[in-house]
């Protein structure tokens, strides 16, 4: 932290429109600037977009985010949703 350094993990899930529960959440891990956080989470939704629509199902895991390709890859499933050590923002609780 004294370096002025950022590193961020955010979970991604997407809801179809309609339905009141979360899909699977994904990490997304190690983003390391704002500017990154952004298109990492912008190119996370629109890959499980993807996914659903063409009728697959997101699979829970960690993801990084590769800057020079835009893209998020796979780094390790996550079998057990506690595994993640997750807390909903009481923000986004409704």
């Amino acid at each position: 932290m004294e370096e002025g350094s950022l590193r961020c993990d955010a979970n991604v899930s997407i809801r179809p429109r309609g339905q009141e529960k979360l899909g699977t959440k994904v990490e997304v891990k190690n983003v390391n600037s704002f500017r990154f956080v952004r298109m990492a989470l912008e190119y996370e939704i629109e890959r499980q977009m993807e996914v659903v629509e063409s009728g697959g199902q997101i699979v829970q895991e960690t993801r990084l985010w590769n800057a020079d390709e835009g893209r998020t890859y796979s780094m390790r499933s996550k079998e057990q949703a506690h595994d993640y050590r997750y807390f909903q923002s009481p923000i986004c609780r409704r």
